[in-house]
């Protein structure tokens, strides 16, 4: 009992020191003021980062720089694993980066493109820290799509990456591998806080997971909507759409998924969410099905971020902490990398700065 009080803890405390080191707004801006790649670099050696930035090699390059900051935070993460009572939900969490390398594999073949167009978009860290590198680099060094399925069988993404292949033949829409291994991600998180919710405890007691509801709640009622619509942006049969879904669901049920669903548009769908929770997320304009979604997608993360920095307030000390210290640092390294891109491509600091989450 004591090993797992100093744990959660210790996990704490970190996760609070950590949050100490996310940078403020006064440092993005000066980021995004940088004249230069070179510029940014040196600006970011100053920042929590420098361990991992100063090893990149020159020429600088903004994917050089999205690799490296995401490393860092691949390796709080680890760390944050081998300390945090809640380190079943951590673990499921870091199959994450691998679904980011999958998403751009599985892609990549299906686009015909080669091992050598492939390989500098890909950043295997993370899978080497849990030794899992062999699994992207068989199916990066495969011939085709198919031969790169192949060597994924026996994987926890199997089943659902051989289906969404099985759609892209019918219908080649290549961002259904995307929704796929999402699928794949936040069930196998789901079913993890399940098993966990319904442990073995003593009688009067509450599971210390059940604080991780609100979160996997809105991870998992976010997927569906978006999976949802689109899907049928897609044209995808309604019967396709419902095996997408995650189930059990949560804030937004299974009835309301499907009116989203029978919807006549994409429009009426999304005016559905009226009536529930992401109400107040709902795009105000709808003269682009395609924008209106990602519009609806960028207020879920906006609020995601939003939620994850009030859990250190309304539960201090609790294991929900270190998972939150992962988010908003993954929330810190895409904004640090789409600084990077938009120096790189002489963007306006005024147009890089309304394009990052804080």
């Amino acid at each position: 009992m004591n090993s797992i009080l100093e744990d959660r803890t210790y996990a704490s405390v970190k996760a609070y020191a950590l949050k100490g080191t996310l940078i403020d707004q006064a440092t993005y801006t000066s980021l995004a003021e940088s004249k230069s790649i070179d510029e940014l670099i040196i600006k970011l050696k100053t920042t929590a980062y420098n361990e991992f930035v100063s090893k990149v090699d020159e020429p600088y390059t903004s994917k050089k720089i999205e690799h490296a900051v995401k490393e860092h935070v691949s390796k709080l993460h680890f760390d944050l694993m081998k300390v945090s009572p809640a380190n079943k939900i951590l673990s499921n969490y870091f199959l994450k980066y691998i679904i980011a390398n999958l998403k751009i594999v599985l892609k990549g073949k299906a686009l015909n493109k080669s091992y050598e167009e492939l390989k500098d978009y890909l950043d295997l860290y993370s899978e080497e820290l849990i030794g899992r590198r062999d699994l992207i680099t068989r199916a990066l060094t495969a011939d085709n799509i198919e031969d790169s399925i192949n060597t994924l069988n026996g994987t926890e993404f199997f089943k659902d990456i051989e289906r969404a292949m099985q759609i892209y033949k019918e219908n080649p829409k290549i961002d259904i591998f995307d929704i796929y291994l999402d699928r794949s991600f936040y069930s196998a998180l789901s079913k993890t806080y399940a098993e966990l919710n319904t442990s073995l405890m003593p009688i009067g007691s509450t599971p210390k997971v059940r604080k991780f509801r609100q979160i996997i709640a809105y991870y998992v009622d976010s997927y569906n909507i978006l999976s949802v619509l689109r899907a049928k942006l897609w044209k995808l049969e309604n019967e396709e759409i419902k095996k997408i879904l995650i189930e059990p669901t949560f804030d937004i049920s299974v009835t309301t998924l499907k009116k989203i669903i029978a919807s006549d548009s994409i429009e009426e769908g999304i005016k559905i969410l009226e009536n529930t929770s992401y109400n107040k997320l709902i795009p105000t304009s709808f003269t682009n099905e395609g924008e209106v979604i990602s519009q609806l997608e960028n207020n879920i993360k906006k609020h995601e971020f939003i939620k994850f920095k009030k859990t250190f307030y309304w539960n201090s000390f609790g294991e929900i902490v270190s998972l939150s210290i992962i988010k908003l640092k993954e929330f810190e390294a895409n904004n640090v990398a789409s600084i990077a891109f938009g120096i790189e491509n002489k963007i306006e600091p005024k147009v890089l700065m309304s394009n990052i989450i804080v």
